[in-house]
């Protein structure tokens, strides 16, 4: 039988394995994050280009604001709005980013239960960058999707499903089928609702909103995704020169990284 002494010794060494397989996760998602930042810089005239041509591709007369919408061209979680003396937090993201569905998978349970339980408020807001270096359509067909879902109540549901089926290979993008049918199916949206859905997907009715959150995106100088701010702050989630992460997957060291730049900012909620 183990004495306590041995047992003291185990557990210590679950707890640092434990730790080192989340410093290398997060150093893999940093990697990828800091290769996104070099798409942005190389591929700026093809981004302009490729924007030039998706603006004059045809819509719907009427555009629409998706429910829960910011002033800010994001969408609320839950539908919570902002309120004094709660910190907001702002999530910019590309839903093509490989970094993004990283970081999803590893704090998008823990935004959302800050979220719940009225710790914070939070948005998603999204960009479309990457569709110009990956020379497909998927980013903004994914925001227009996700605009859609919202107008049927199903934002928070389809934000996750998009990224739990994220493309294996960058580059592959998302299909049709998955955008119109198997997506909305998995975020539960049917019968009357699907409908809807797919109409105001297939009419690009929110095609203005996401070209106005994208635009945000450059003239905020955000330069990349995922970033993640309250009050304007960034969140720095990992020191490459120390080699450490900063901001644990878990509920307290989420909520204490978004209280000190809550209060660094002096308590802003617009970002």
């Amino acid at each position: 039988m183990a004495n306590n002494s041995s047992l003291s010794k185990r557990a210590a060494l679950r707890q640092q394995q434990e730790l080192e397989e989340r410093n290398k996760r997060t150093r893999r998602i940093l990697a990828v994050g800091a290769g996104l930042v070099a798409v942005t810089v190389v591929t700026v005239i093809a981004i302009v280009i490729f924007q030039a041509l998706g603006r004059n591709a045809t819509v719907a007369e009427e555009q629409l604001t998706p429910p829960n919408a910011t002033e800010g061209y994001g969408i609320l979680l839950a539908g919570k709005a902002p309120q004094e003396g709660t910190p907001h937090l702002v999530v910019w993201e590309d839903f093509q980013c490989p970094a993004c569905a990283a970081r999803e998978e590893d704090y998008g349970p823990i935004i959302e239960q800050l979220v719940a339980d009225g710790s914070i408020t939070a948005e998603i807001r999204t960009a479309y960058f990457l569709d110009a270096g990956l020379r497909n359509d998927s980013s903004k067909r994914a925001a227009l999707a996700a605009a859609a879902a919202a107008e049927v109540g199903a934002f928070d549901e389809f934000h996750k499903v998009v990224y739990a089926n994220h493309p294996a290979q960058e580059g592959q993008g998302f299909t049709e089928e998955q955008l119109r049918v198997d997506f909305p199916a998995l975020a539960g949206i049917q019968g009357e609702d699907l409908t809807r859905y797919q109409e105001l997907y297939d009419t690009r009715a929110f095609d203005e909103f996401t070209t106005n959150a994208h635009d945000k995106f450059g003239t905020d100088q955000i330069g990349s995704t995922p970033t993640f701010l309250v009050g304007g702050q960034r969140l720095e989630f990992y020191d490459q020169e120390a080699q450490t992460v900063l901001i644990e997957p878990t509920v307290e060291s989420m909520q204490a990284a978004i209280d000190e730049a809550f209060e660094a900012s002096g308590q802003q909620l617009d970002s």
